[in-house]
């Protein structure tokens, strides 16, 4: 099937993506470049699937909060870019926006985030509404969503139950994250509910006990009709009717992996909304996840729905990738 392209306009009556969670700034810095070097960015596992997912055609809306402050309106003006509705982001005065420092250094990065009590951790289910789900066709979530308050959960968990009340799908990143202390079995329920479920071997072994593909199946019950399990450069799998599929990354110049599971995500639902065959939308994915990682940052690095393709033909990965802030 015809995969659509990033222009926002041939997208006009495809079904909508419609993530609930987070946004964070983030601060990038690099042990290669000069000390003075500060990188911009803009992260959030949630709003990183909604652009991704936008690069590829897919109307994207998102619904967060941010503050009344200058990381709050970078990361809106990114989103506008970005060709995502923010319409349902509210902008909350009395708290900040959330931040990270993306610390990249020789085989890998480190994380360091500043977002406790921000804007985003106050979502709850006083700010979901069924006109939110006007047009989706998929609603997502991920474990940080769940986790970063109670509050939100709450929000998340009730949007879930007005997308099921719409016979809207639902997605869910697990996102296993520690810091965060996330309720592992408010997790595993809301995944074993979710149409779509997306986990590294990582968030399986962490969450599940397992990361062999047989065994998550089992774990995660009747209930999710796809599960996406990734390795890193490995690639990832999806299994769905009763059948595996694999598929290989291609080998690319590691500069930053950070948000490269989430490019995978974004790229993996565009595919699914657009009605690609799961084999055929986890290989856009696979893509997609890899060519991110050639460029520091997570939403700034995601390649276009072009240059996928191009890849997908047998081009080289390693082309200068179309990098900026622009989608």
């Amino acid at each position: 099937m015809t995969q659509n392209n990033s222009d926002p306009a041939s997208s006009e009556g495809t079904p909508v993506l419609v993530a609930v969670g987070e946004g964070l700034l983030e601060v990038g810095v690099r042990d290669d470049l000069p000390s003075d070097y500060l990188g911009r960015g803009f992260g959030g596992d949630v709003a990183n699937v909604a652009v991704m997912a936008a690069r590829m055609g897919t109307r994207a809306r998102l619904l967060t909060r941010l503050g009344a402050d200058a990381p709050g309106r970078l990361l809106l003006d990114f989103w506008r870019r970005a060709h995502l509705d923010v319409e349902w982001i509210a902008v909350d005065p009395s708290a900040p926006t959330g931040m990270y420092v993306n610390a990249v250094r020789q085989g890998g990065h480190a994380f360091g985030y500043y977002r406790s009590g921000s804007a985003a951790t106050r979502l709850s289910a006083a700010d979901m509404d069924k006109r939110l789900l006007d047009g989706a066709g998929a609603l997502h979530v991920s474990g940080i969503s769940l986790a970063i308050s109670g509050s939100a959960a709450q929000a998340a968990e009730r949007a879930a139950e007005l997308a099921r009340d719409s016979g809207v799908a639902v997605t869910f990143c697990v996102n296993h994250r520690r810091m965060l202390r996330p309720d592992t079995d408010r997790n595993l329920a809301f995944a074993r509910a979710a149409d779509i479920v997306i986990l590294s071997s990582e968030d399986a072994r962490a969450v599940l006990g397992t990361d062999r593909p047989d065994r998550v199946r089992a774990a995660l019950g009747e209930g999710p009709q796809e599960i996406v399990l990734t390795d890193g450069p490995a690639g990832a799998v999806v299994l769905t009717g009763g059948e595996i599929h694999r598929v290989a990354a291609p080998p690319v110049v590691v500069v930053d992996t950070a948000g490269a599971g989430d490019a995978l995500a974004g790229a993996y639902l565009a595919g699914r909304l657009a009605g690609t065959a799961p084999p055929d939308a986890l290989e856009l994915a696979v893509i997609a996840g890899a060519l991110s990682c050639r460029w520091p940052g997570c939403a700034r690095s995601y390649p276009s729905a072009q240059e996928i393709a191009r890849v997908r033909a047998g081009a080289s990965p390693d082309v200068e990738p179309s990098y900026g802030e622009s989608a």
